[in-house]
Formats: C-alpha cells, sequence, structure tokens
C-alpha cells in the first residue's frame, strides 16, 4: 500500500478512494477518480508499485474479502475499504520499526511520501511542469514547493 502512495504519489483521500476497477495493470496505470477539487487522472505504475499491487490483489486481498460485492482496492483486516488513519498508522508502525533512530525520530505521514516521490522526480531531471500533472496539482505554483526543497538541500 505504501509503494503505491509513494509510487503514485498519492493523496491519503485518493489512495483510500481507489477501486480494483482503477488499476490497469496490462498498461500500468492507475485512475485517481476522487483527486483534490474532484479532479481525475491518470498515474503510471512503477514497476515496484506494480509488482506490490499485483502480489496484493492476487494474493493477499482475496483473504481480507468478507463482501464480494465491494471494489474497495486496500481493505482492512474487517474486510471494510481502509481508512486513511489506518494507512498513517502503518506507516507510523514501519518508522517504529526502523533501525534507524534518525528515522525514528522524524515527524513523517502520508504526504511525506507525496514529497518525496516529487523531490526524487526532480532530482532525476523530471520537468517541473510533469511533476505538476503528476501530482494532479491545478497550478504550477501548487509544486513549486519541491523546488524550494531541492534549493535548500543544495546549500546545506
Amino acid at each position: 500500500m505504501l509503494s503505491v502512495y509513494y509510487g503514485c504519489g498519492l493523496r491519503r483521500s485518493e489512495g483510500v478512494a481507489l477501486n480494483l476497477s482503477d488499476i490497469n495493470l496490462d498498461k500500468n496505470l492507475l485512475h485517481v477518480r476522487k483527486g483534490k477539487n474532484y479532479k481525475e487522472r491518470h498515474v503510471p505504475i512503477s514497476p515496484a508499485s506494480r509488482r506490490h499491487l499485483t502480489q496484493y490483489i492476487y494474493d493477499h486481498r482475496n483473504t481480507l474479502l468478507r463482501y464480494p460485492q465491494t471494489d474497495a482496492l486496500f481493505l482492512s483486516k474487517r474486510g471494510t475499504r481502509l481508512q486513511g488513519q489506518s494507512m498513517i498508522l502503518r506507516l507510523k508502525a514501519l518508522q517504529q520499526q526502523s533501525d534507524s533512530t534518525t528515522l525514528r525520530a522524524k515527524e513523517i505521514g502520508l504526504h511525506t511520501l507525496r514529497h518525496s516521490i516529487a523531490t526524487h522526480l526532480l532530482h532525476s531531471g523530471m520537468k517541473l511542469e510533469n511533476i505538476s500533472l503528476f501530482l494532479g496539482h491545478s497550478s504550477l505554483e501548487s509544486t513549486q514547493i519541491y523546488t524550494h526543497l531541492e534549493a535548500h538541500e543544495n546549500n546545506l
């Protein structure tokens, strides 16, 4: 789940709203139907996220499924749609399992994953305009925070 949040740059609400029908493994695309301000977008699925999604969908999701009529992608232990708070708790649990005291001390959340993928894309040479489309930002100004992050990191 966290691989999908990171790899696809999802907001918390976008990830929990995902349905099985929003995943196109053949085309490596994820359809975000419920983006901010009701905007839709298609996001490429990275090879790592594709592997994790395939494994989850075919090997694990069915063990959680208690209501066959649900199209929800991510399910709770009760078989219902996983909520955003549960995702945050899972991320925090993974953080606390880390051997790094620095990582355990950091304040992180699902939005941290979104910032991380954007920063990594920027460092890899992706144009800010494309990062903006990837993240589903309405304007380039919304994405410019990542250029400030990169400039700050370069000054350290």
